[in-house]
C-alpha cells in the first residue's frame, strides 16, 4: 500500500505553472529522496502534500485519505519538518515538546519517550535559542515523530549539520523506517541521498523527469576504465562472452570505460580478455555517483534547452 499518492498534481498562479502533471507514490516502510535544482517544484510540491498550498489540479492522498475533502485525517497520518528548523526562542526544548504534544493529542508517556529519543539531556531544560544546528534538527525531528506519522517529510534535513550530526541523523531515519514509518526528504547533498534512499524523484522546471530506484553501478561504483592492446577486439569479447550485465560507456585510444554488476563479474572480464591474448595495461577504478546519474538525468530532459 502506498503511505504517498500523487496524480495529476497541478499548480498554477496566473499564466505561470509551477507544477505540471506530478505523480508518484511512496510506499509503506520506504525512503525516497526528493531531488532538484532551485525553482524545480520541490517546495511548492511538499507545501501542497503538507496542506499549506492548495493544488489547481489534481489529488494527494495520505494513508488513503484525500487532503482536500478529509484534511484532517490525512494530516493526522503526517509528520513534517519543512525548511529550516523553526522553534520559539523563548521556550526550552521540553515546552516544544508538550505543546506539540497537547496540539496532537499525545499521551504524557509519549512526550516523555520522545524526550529520551533527543538525546539532547540538560540541554531539554534550556532555552532553543542556544541550541546547534544538530540539536535544532534532533529537537525537529522528535516533535515530528510525537504523533506516530505514517508519512514522515523532511525537508532538506542535513542542512548546516555537522558530519557527526548527519551520520546521527542517518542512523535515526533508518530506525524511524524499521518502526513502521515511511519517509520523503529532499536534499541538495547528493551524496547522503545515495546513502539513505531507495528510490529517488526527480523534478525540474516543474516536471517529474526521473523516478526510480538509483542504478546498481551507481550505488556499488563499479564503473571501470581499462587501458588495453586492442579495443574493438576487447569490445567484442566483453559483449559476446561476459554478458549484458556489462556497458561499455565509452571508447578512445586504447581505452574503454564501462560498468559491471559485481567483482566476480570483474574477475570474470579480466581472465576473458588475457585467455583472448588481449593485454590490459592499467585498470582505473571510478567512483560513479548520484551526481553523475543526476546530470544526466537533466541532459536527458533537454533542461538546457528550456528557456
Amino acid at each position: 500500500m502506498s503511505v504517498l499518492s500523487i496524480t495529476g498534481l497541478n499548480k498554477q498562479i496566473g499564466n505561470h505553472r509551477i507544477l505540471k502533471n506530478i505523480e508518484f507514490d511512496v510506499k509503506e516502510q520506504e525512503i525516497v529522496g526528493f531531488l532538484g535544482p532551485n525553482g524545480s517544484g520541490k517546495s511548492t510540491t511538499i507545501k501542497c502534500i503538507c496542506g499549506l498550498y492548495h493544488m489547481t489540479s489534481g489529488k494527494i492522498l495520505i494513508n488513503g485519505a484525500d487532503v482536500t475533502t478529509k484534511r484532517k485525517e490525512a494530516l493526522s497520518a503526517l509528520g513534517a519538518s519543512i525548511e529550516s528548523p523553526s522553534l520559539y526562542p523563548q521556550l526550552t526544548g521540553r515546552d516544544h515538546l508538550k505543546l506539540m504534544g497537547r496540539w496532537r493529542k499525545v499521551s504524557r508517556e509519549r512526550v516523555k519517550e520522545m524526550e529520551e529519543y533527543t538525546g539532547l539531556g540538560v540541554h531539554l531544560d534550556k532555552l532553543t535559542n542556544g541550541y546547534s544546528m544538530g540539536m535544532k534538527m534532533r529537537l525537529m525531528l522528535a516533535m515530528t515523530l510525537l504523533a506516530k506519522p505514517k508519512l514522515i517529510i523532511l525537508d532538506e534535513p542535513t542542512n548546516g549539520l555537522d558530519p557527526q550530526a548527519v551520520f546521527e541523523l542517518r542512523e535515526q531515519m533508518e530506525a524511524i523506517r524499521r518502526e513502521g514509518s515511511s519517509i520523503l526528504f529532499s536534499s541538495h547533498q547528493l551524496g547522503e541521498v545515495e546513502k539513505l534512499a531507495d528510490r529517488v524523484v526527480i523534478l525540474d522546471q516543474g516536471e517529474k523527469v526521473y523516478d526510480g530506484i538509483i542504478p546498481t553501478h551507481l550505488m556499488r561504483g563499479l564503473e571501470y576504465h581499462l587501458q588495453v592492446s586492442d579495443v574493438q577486439r576487447a569490445i567484442e569479447q566483453l559483449s559476446g562472452e561476459v554478458g549484458k550485465e556489462i556497458r561499455v560507456l565509452e571508447k578512445g585510444d586504447g581505452w574503454i570505460a564501462l560498468t559491471i554488476e559485481s567483482k566476480e563479474q570483474f574477475n570474470q572480464m579480466i581472465s576473458s580478455l588475457q585467455s583472448n591474448q588481449i593485454s590490459v595495461y592499467d585498470i582505473i577504478k571510478c567512483e560513479a555517483n548520484l551526481e553523475d546519474f543526476y546530470k544526466t538525468i537533466y541532459e536527458r530532459s533537454g533542461s538546457n534547452d528550456k528557456e
